[in-house]
């Protein structure tokens, strides 16, 4: 009864032995048994696609009417905990107050939890009040510093920074308490001066140009000013993690800026210019993720997710597995501005490259 489709038969199942005559595969032999007209499976062949791409239209047409921020993350001192706040201020640089100090240890290398012996970083909770940085921890006194109160310039080096920066050494009494309080033998408390002069540098390994024409002011960040996540690509990604038998994981392992709600999952991608509470960005590059990631808070300790599940559908070129967008102030803007949780967030312009990427990869979700 099977004759062939008058058409080359193009199936996952099915191999083409010559155009016009289909080879008959064990699943093509199968449905000759279920007697079903070739007509009916030639169909089948059609509307498989057409209803993945309704599903996919659906589900854009019942999410919210917008996106916007839900959370909003401040860190005052690099590889420290963070601090949640209901708004803040954007400046060129990054959210004011954001990861302009770091903790560098006796031969002037920054500290990171990365590191097995540095762990205890994550417990030390730093917060602003008024003109003072304010350290706690768990059975430690609260230590109470000037911001300006600074003793001396010195030379560290900064992670992803290309040379040694010039920093500013918060003095004897605050490296007193951060080694009591991490256990890390000659620490000290090192913060960025006012004038400092670290840019954005790209990435080699994510191979995106740093958006803007002129220089772009970094704080002690990693890469770029800011860091953007969903809430939806998080769930997706902890749906994967269930499927595989592994524990969710939260938003901290991810050390976000910006969390926005309201996107499809993975959809931050394909954004290229965005505005929050009309503060415009660049959404520069995907933001590749590290052993840091894997770090349990309440523990310390190191495992093999959420990288593991990550590398299975989030890994691109030279290893990077990613999770949320690195932002740059957009050129043109400037001063400050203010992002509050609950603010609209509104898509500019759409990176069309990534945006067809995540198309093909998501659309069927």
């Amino acid at each position: 009864r099977w004759r062939g489709h008058p058409a080359t038969i193009a199936h996952p199942r099915c191999s083409v032995a010559q155009p016009g005559r289909a080879r008959l595969t064990e699943h093509t032999k199968a449905v000759m048994l279920l007697d079903v007209p070739q007509e009916w499976f030639a169909l089948a062949l059609v509307a498989a696609p057409l209803l993945v791409t309704l599903c996919f239209v659906r589900r854009i047409a019942n999410r919210p009417d917008h996106a916007q921020a839900v959370n909003l993350f401040v860190y005052p001192i690099k590889s420290c905990a963070e601090v949640a706040v209901q708004s803040a201020t954007a400046t060129p640089r990054g959210f004011e107050g954001d990861r302009l100090f770091q903790c560098t240890d006796k031969h002037g290398k920054y500290c990171t939890p990365r590191d097995d012996d540095k762990a205890r970083l994550f417990k030390v909770s730093p917060r602003y009040e008024g003109e003072s940085l304010v350290l706690r921890a768990a059975n430690m006194p609260e230590l109470r510093l000037a911001r300006d109160a600074i003793a001396a310039r010195v030379q560290c080096e900064v992670l992803c920074a290309p040379k040694p920066l010039t920093l500013l050494d918060a003095g004897d009494e605050a490296a007193a308490w951060l080694e009591a309080a991490t256990q890390i033998p000659g620490v000290r408390l090192t913060g960025l001066p006012r004038d400092s002069d670290r840019v954005v540098v790209m990435n080699q390994d994510q191979g995106d140009a740093v958006p803007t024409s002129g220089a772009a002011p970094v704080s002690l960040a990693d890469e770029a000013p800011f860091l953007l996540t969903s809430v939806e690509s998080l769930a997706d990604l902890n749906a994967r993690l269930k499927a595989r038998g592994k524990a969710a994981v939260d938003m901290q392992r991810f050390r976000p800026n910006i969390v926005v709600g309201g996107l499809l999952p993975w959809e931050e991608d394909t954004i290229k210019r965005l505005a929050i509470d009309g503060v415009e960005f660049h959404a520069w590059q995907r933001c590749g993720r590290c052993k840091m990631t894997t770090i349990d808070r309440q523990t310390l300790k190191h495992g093999p997710e959420p990288l593991a599940t990550l590398s299975t559908f989030r890994e691109r070129d030279h290893g990077q597995r990613n999770f949320g967008m690195h932002l740059v102030p957009a050129e043109g803007w400037a001063g400050a501005g203010r992002v509050s949780v609950g603010g609209r967030l509104e898509v500019l312009e759409y990176h069309e490259e990534r945006r067809a990427e995540w198309l093909r990869l998501f659309r069927g979700q």
